[in-house]
């Protein structure tokens, strides 16, 4: 019966992939932001992303071999945050303080929760996630003013993102989810500048988002 637990965690999924795009404008700090919420074509690409990845992540918490029923809960909630981060990216180029915020508090209520990693092990990933995000963004802003544009990849918002992939991760699986991140953002980045020239401009925080996830969902080979 595991399968029935893995479609019925999928559906679940996909419903909150659906709805979040449609009220993900009330998360903005900009008013303008807030009173354009996404519709017609940039409502479909949105959901076009939010659906099947929410669907997934949450399928693959449930599969079989999973420590137990509330750590799949809790990968679940993590990985859907993630998935909800990466859409407000993609969409505005922003990570809103109403989704990370809670998002740390709720990593530390969760830290005695976990069967895999220890509270010790939760904040000593915050602290290193907490220092990564201070020197990506620093280096992020030397390269701005170097290549003489206002726009960088890295802003101050991926940094507590980076922060709050410290918390859900630990240590030391916070190098492998920032490694795998960073790696697939450096992917994309290649491909843009190929396409577009140095001057393209992308969003960071998914490809960071995607390798938390792949070391949330596979903790036991990346933890």
């Amino acid at each position: 019966m595991d399968w029935l637990v893995e479609i019925a965690a999928g559906f679940v999924g996909a419903l909150l992939g659906f709805w979040f795009p449609a009220i993900q404008h009330r998360c903005y700090r900009e008013a303008a932001f807030r009173d354009d919420p996404a519709s017609g074509t940039r409502l479909f690409a949105l959901r076009a992303f939010a659906v099947p990845a929410s669907a997934l992540v949450c399928a693959l918490a449930f599969r079989p071999g999973q420590p137990n029923a509330l750590e799949s809960s809790l990968t679940a909630a993590a990985c859907l945050l993630l998935v909800a981060i990466s859409s407000t990216d993609f969409d505005r180029r922003r990570i809103p303080n109403l989704l990370v915020y809670p998002g740390i508090l709720a990593s530390l209520a969760a830290a005695p929760l976990w069967s895999t990693r220890s509270i010790t092990d939760i904040l000593l990933g915050g602290a290193a996630g907490l220092a990564a995000g201070i020197a990506l963004l620093i280096l992020g802003t030397i390269a701005g003013a170097a290549a003489r544009s206002r726009e960088t990849a890295f802003g101050i918002g991926d940094a507590k993102l980076i922060f709050l992939i410290g918390l859900l991760v630990g240590w030391p699986a916070i190098a492998r989810a920032l490694v795998f991140g960073i790696i697939a953002a450096g992917v994309v980045a290649a491909v843009l500048i190929l396409l577009r020239g140095r001057g393209a401009v992308y969003s960071y925080g998914p490809y960071l988002a995607a390798g938390a996830v792949v070391v949330l969902l596979w903790y036991d080979r990346f933890g």
